[in-house]
């Protein structure tokens, strides 16, 4: 879902980053992962559990943090994300914010 995305908001100058909390062990099987799921994103390995909690996310993964332009933490889902869900607070981030902000922080589990 986020390649798609990816795809999507490439010309509005959008990023994604998939970020691995692998272990060194298993991050060798993460290439033929993301080739089975079809993820074209470029992956942040050696995350921890505190990568989580440094930015707010709880403990559970999936989780999904959204930054602005200036890498501001904006929006947190923690669970998984649907693509209305993160679409709509890309959107927001991309527009003028005038209209009512998504919510910061969803629970999705």
């Amino acid at each position: 879902m986020l390649s798609k995305l990816s795809k999507e908001f490439a010309p509005q100058e959008v990023t994604f980053l998939a970020v691995s909390l692998d272990d060194a062990k298993s991050q060798s099987n993460l290439p033929r992962f993301l080739e089975k799921k079809k993820i074209a994103l470029t992956v942040f390995t050696g995350a921890t559990p505190a990568t989580l909690h440094q930015f707010q996310l709880g403990e559970i993964v999936p989780a999904t943090l959204i930054l602005d332009r200036q890498g501001v933490p904006v929006f947190r889902i923690m669970g998984q994300a649907s693509k209305k869900e993160v679409f709509a607070r890309v959107d927001w981030l991309l527009s003028d914010r005038s209209s009512k902000s998504p919510k910061p922080l969803l629970k999705n589990f």
